[in-house]
């Protein structure tokens, strides 16, 4: 992977786009509630009623499948490994926040079969059959935690526009710590930037990243936590942490094989997934009517899959330790 400081060189033999095809992904969602399981539908999508207008991102297949490949991309960049931070082999509770299909909490469990594995989200859109030491919660980590045992390892990926109050979340992981526990943190800075300026303000991907920034902003949401993941870390209370930012391409234009495996990836998950991060902020906070988001969504894919951009986002990294003793405040 390349450091954020590396400009990463661009393939300049490449003429072709990368054409990828995926099968549909099907899933058994577990038993619960009768208010948990209804859902709201808009513009064509599913969205989930519990803490309804918490979370404006679909929970239908669609984005079910995005989610997966957003896991199967985390996996690219970190080279085949779940986590970086040091956690012991004996590693026995482990809670991993806002779990989507529970992809990450189901690897997780198989690799770890005496530890026992809870994934929370606010949809119930897990797989019903999993290994038997994984359980599925739906809950709001933004609300107080109620767990009875401290977790030996806490994990959250992905969580931009989707918590309101970071420095509380922070908090409430390092208080579900057991002592010398570790959080490990992973998200985006969304906003598309480019080394060599192909990318401009006038393209859509620019557009895109203005827009659903600012409307994020505008109903307290952080749309970019990814920069700020080590300092919240601080401020709440960890110690010995630590802070990996890697530049991941959009798009197969990078020499570099790996990282050109990686963009191609990135690449198809940012077009399966740009109505749904759009749609919603766009329609319900900065006014926009469904055809003009439909009409820059088919411009933005352009964008995508245009080979003179070479535009990349930065993913960070950010885990941190409980100290032994907690400094009451």
């Amino acid at each position: 992977m390349v450091a954020s400081d590396e400009v990463i060189i661009v393939d300049e033999s490449r003429d072709t786009i990368l054409d990828s095809a995926f099968c549909d992904q099907s899933s058994t969602t577990a038993s619960l509630t009768s208010s948990i399981m209804r859902y709201t539908y808009e513009h064509g999508r599913r969205y989930h009623t519990y803490q309804e207008g918490r979370y404006l991102i679909p929970n239908d297949e669609k984005e079910q499948e995005h989610m997966s490949i957003i896991s199967h991309l985390f996996r690219l960049i970190l080279g085949g490994r779940l986590f970086l931070a040091p956690i012991p082999e004996d590693v026995k509770h482990v809670l991993d926040i806002g779990t989507g299909t529970g992809d990450w909490a189901i690897e997780m469990a198989d690799r770890y079969p005496k530890a026992l594995v809870i994934g929370n989200d606010l949809s119930p859109i897990q797989p019903g059959l999993v290994p038997p030491n994984v359980q599925f919660e739906v809950d709001d980590v933004e609300n107080d935690w109620a767990h009875s045992n401290p977790f030996d390892y806490i994990h959250c990926r992905f969580m931009a526009s989707s918590i309101r109050d970071w420095p509380r979340l922070f908090r409430q992981v390092l208080e579900n710590l057991a002592p010398n526990g570790y959080a490990e943190f992973y998200d985006f800075d969304f906003l598309f930037r480019s080394d060599d300026n192909s990318l401009l303000p006038t393209h859509e991907m620019y557009i895109n990243c203005s827009e659903t920034t600012s409307a994020a902003e505008k109903i307290g949401q952080t749309a970019c936590p990814g920069p700020h993941l080590a300092r919240w870390a601080r401020e709440a209370g960890f110690v010995n942490i630590t802070e990996r930012k890697m530049k991941v391409p959009i798009g197969p234009w990078a020499k570099d094989p790996k990282l050109k495996e990686i963009g191609a990836w990135n690449q198809v998950q940012s077009m399966e997934g740009m109505e749904g991060w759009s749609m919603a902020l766009l329609t319900r906070v900065n006014g926009w009517s469904e055809q003009r988001v439909r009409e820059h969504l088919v411009r933005l894919k352009k964008d995508f899959l245009d080979t003179k951009i070479h535009a990349y986002m930065t993913a960070y990294v950010v885990y941190g330790q409980r100290p032994e003793k907690l400094e009451k405040n």
